[in-house]
């Protein structure tokens, strides 16, 4: 595992949890962990990319997905993709779970960034369970 990317619709909340985890309490293991958090941008997808590229892209690339809540729509959804593609060596992809929470929060934010810390220190143990919920 390379990386982090937030899914297109929560870029602001992706922001919040990196505040707490460059501060003086999780900052030491963030460092530790070294994962760069890419963008849309930087890996050149549109806002729009259907889930079963995005999620084969960060399979391929050893990024972890951090994504709303999503459902099952279509055979291209987030859900039908891990459901039909995972393998033992899919990296999860985490679901935060109330993800507005996060925005009006401090407490519910700062479990998440405990619950995604627990999952990195050990995520080669959590391939191939498909999603994980935050927190």
């Amino acid at each position: 595992m390379k990386a982090l990317l937030g899914d297109n619709n929560i870029q602001g909340h992706l922001e919040i949890l990196l505040i707490i985890l460059e501060g003086p309490t999780w900052r030491g293991l963030w460092t530790l962990l070294n994962l760069e958090l890419r963008t849309f941008e930087d890996l050149e997808l549109a806002p729009q990319t259907p889930d079963a590229l995005l999620w084969q892209l960060c399979q391929e690339q050893e990024i972890i997905l951090i994504t709303a809540n999503r459902n099952a729509d279509g055979p291209d959804s987030l859900d039908t993709t891990i459901r039909t593609r995972n393998t033992t060596d899919s990296l999860p992809v985490f679901t935060i779970a109330d993800a507005e929470q996060i925005l009006h929060s401090r407490a519910y934010a700062e479990r998440v960034v405990e619950r995604l810390l627990e999952y990195l220190i050990d995520i080669d143990n959590y391939r191939g369970t498909g999603r994980l919920y935050l927190p």
